[in-house]
């Protein structure tokens, strides 16, 4: 992985630097100005803030790193009659991941599933434009063409930090005058016909893990995208005058975008399905002209289950409409085609407005979610490879593949990551890390957080277990019940858990714990008892034996039954060394640990409230001497003149009193977080 890292972050390193070094030089012109007309419906009903976008056809002309965004063959067009007899056409086609079982090393780089091409080509023509000579004597007409092929080629490297694409684009330029004529007074000094070649390099980056953005969860995360992209690194140019040709300015366009999924934005009974805002904004800069910005948004809104789609756009720039307003519909026609019609209304200051429609086309099988989750199953891949495909699912979420690429990123990546893995997705992953961290939570005795946490468990647990055949087994019933009771809905743990047909220790434990929370005694003393029968004989008692015993003990006490009490509290004295396992519920919660302390300090109580004081005193005493670092082998040293004061003095009725006051001290402190 560490390999890896570094031969992306030195292709990354030397693929800018020659950003850089080509922005550094300076511009040579204006010409090529037909190339800044723009293509695509959607870029230009978004004000054409497309950089980090580009995910469609038109991605060859805003940024080829964009093209991989594309999951099946696209083909796109656009025919438009402009101002002045000009007409303006565009036709794109982009193919993705051509190659899924390319062996060669060199080949799986350049055609692989990580890589993707695409084609272009731009034209303007302008025709009736009179040819005269100096006298006036009309020779004839004559029109003008420019046409632009562009062939773009993308790949990209998907790493822990996230995935980043970069992708070029070749431009073969051709300008052409037809019908233009020569004659014995005016001569055409140059050739009909010109040729140019030129180069744009555009990146996309997508953060995941990246340490700038580790404070965002990845639901909020994932949908964000930057892009840069410099068109002209390599210039192409016209001939202007015999001898001397006019390059096409380097442009430089930077952006970020921002996908609103809605359901993650607004509450849950709003119902906001697969509804999604898409917010875009570009910067450019490019010699002889003032800064550029661009603002657009486009609406993706679900109308129907059968994949109709309609967008609303809107956009704004400084540079060529001002304002500018689109609106598109995506319309399945087959099980793997699709057609999407635009259309972009831009608002010159000083021409015409500009109308246009597109037809976007798209066919073959997806290679969206669903392909990346199938190929991180392929047998002879390596863990980094099975990663790389379940990054990539988790890259386009939501999806409905988000909650199995979870499971197996957690199953095979570090410990660190599960927390915001299981941010994306709901179902019995989450629900399970979810306990877990509000059970971790209680441990280390911060009580609300762990019960947020545990509330959030049970909102994904309790539509999975009313399902009629709920598919939960019996250790994730029991976390459902648990996740219950931390969150203080104890009645509620004990219908869960009442629900389990054979009873093991922790059922018997959890379900004590809910019947002494809302002091049924009786049914506690019950409950603990079938736990500690089951499991007396057990030569190496484990910590919920210990747990149920010290339940049981509690109850005992409550119900005033002493002599049983002191009984039960001296199995748990027996192993003073004993520390409970990390790993067991605790509750009430033990914060050091250990439970010999609490046991040995009832076990004075009880001998208290038997009216045999000296040696309850002693018992209680016993507590420091044992503990004196445990949390009731302090607190008796704090009350030891007190007791000793009073067993002195003969005053019964102050050791008495003291009992109860410390009795009620203890059931107070290990109280269970309130119940609702």
């Amino acid at each position: 992985m560490e390999e890896k890292i570094r031969r992306i972050t030195l292709r990354a390193t030397i693929i800018l630097s020659c950003v850089v070094s080509a922005w550094a030089q300076e511009d040579g012109g204006q010409a090529g100005n037909f190339l800044r007309y723009g293509v695509g419906g959607r870029a230009l009903g978004m004000g054409r803030a497309f950089v980090s976008v580009a995910d469609d056809a038109s991605g060859v002309y805003w940024n080829p790193a964009g093209i991989l965004g594309i999951k099946r063959l696209e083909l796109a067009s656009m025919y438009s009659d402009m101002y002045f007899d000009n007409q303006f056409t565009h036709f794109g086609v982009v193919l993705p991941r051509l190659g899924k079982n390319i062996k060669d090393r060199v080949g799986r780089y350049l055609i692989g599933d990580a890589s993707a091409f695409g084609f272009g080509w731009i034209g303007l023509s302008s025709t009736g434009y009179e040819q005269r000579t100096r006298t006036g004597e009309h020779l004839g007409d004559f029109g003008i063409g420019e046409h632009a092929f562009l062939l773009a080629w993308a790949h990209e490297e998907v790493g822990s930090w996230g995935i980043l694409r970069y992708g070029i684009n070749f431009k073969f330029i051709n300008q052409n005058f037809s019908g233009l004529q020569s004659s014995s007074s005016t001569q055409v000094n140059w050739e009909n016909r010109d040729w140019s070649g030129g180069m744009d390099l555009g990146f996309t980056f997508q953060p995941v893990h990246a340490p700038l953005f580790r404070i965002l969860p990845l639901r909020y995360l994932l949908p964000l995208r930057f892009g840069l992209v410099v068109q002209n690194i390599v210039q192409p140019s016209w001939r202007a005058t015999e001898g001397q040709r006019d390059s096409f300015p380097k442009v430089l366009r930077c952006g970020i975008s921002y996908r609103l999924i809605m359901r993650d934005w607004i509450p849950g009974s709003w119902d906001a399905g697969n509804s999604q805002i898409l917010i875009s904004f570009d910067s450019e800069f490019y010699k002889g002209a003032g800064r550029g910005f661009y603002f657009g948004m486009e609406g993706f809104f679900p109308i129907s289950r059968s994949g109709f789609v309609f967008s609303p756009r809107a956009g704004f720039n400084n540079r060529t409409e001002g304002t500018s307003l689109g609106v598109g519909f995506a319309m399945p026609f087959t099980k793997s085609a699709m057609l999407r019609i635009d259309y972009a209304y831009g608002f010159h200051p000083d021409l015409p407005e500009d109308s246009r429609f597109f037809l976007t086309l798209q066919m073959g099988n997806e290679t969206g979610p669903a392909y990346f989750l199938e190929n991180s199953r392929i047998q002879e891949l390596d863990e980094s490879e099975i990663r790389d495909n379940l990054l990539r699912v988790l890259s386009e979420y939501p999806n409905d593949y988000i909650f199995d690429a979870v499971d197996a990123l957690v199953a095979i990546d570090d410990s660190s990551n599960a927390r915001r893995y299981y941010g994306l997705s709901s179902g019995m992953g989450r629900a399970g890390w979810l306990f877990h961290e509000a059970r971790s939570l209680m441990r280390e005795g911060k009580i609300d957080k762990a019960r947020n946490k545990a509330e959030d468990a049970v909102r994904v647990y309790l539509p999975i277990f009313v399902q009629p055949d709920y598919l939960m087994n019996e250790d994730q019933v029991l976390d459902y019940g648990e996740s219950l009771i931390i969150a203080g809905h104890i009645e509620d743990a004990i219908t869960v858990l009442e629900t389990i047909e054979a009873p093991t220790l922790r059922t018997y434990f959890l379900l004590g714990t809910c019947r002494k929370a809302l002091d049924d005694w009786d049914s506690a003393i019950e409950v603990f008892g079938n736990a500690v029968r089951r499991y007396r004989e057990e030569q190496d008692l484990n910590s919920m034996v210990y747990l149920s015993f010290m339940g049981l003990g509690e109850a005992l006490i409550r119900k005033e039954q002493y002599e049983s009490a002191l009984t039960t509290l001296n199995v748990v004295l027996k192993n003073q060394t004993h520390r409970l396992d990390p790993d067991y519920p605790r509750y009430p919660n033990y914060w050091d640990g250990y439970i010999q302390d609490d046991a040995q300090f009832l076990s004075g109580l009880c001998t208290l409230l038997m009216n045999r004081s000296e040696e309850g005193v002693n018992e209680l005493l016993k507590t420091q001497r044992l503990f004196p670092n445990l949390e009731y082998g302090r607190f008796v040293e704090e009350k030891t003149d007190e007791l000793i004061e009073a067993l002195d003095s003969s005053n019964w009725a102050k050791i008495d009193a003291l009992a109860v006051q410390f009795l009620e001290y203890y059931f107070e402190r290990h109280a269970l977080p309130s119940r609702q």
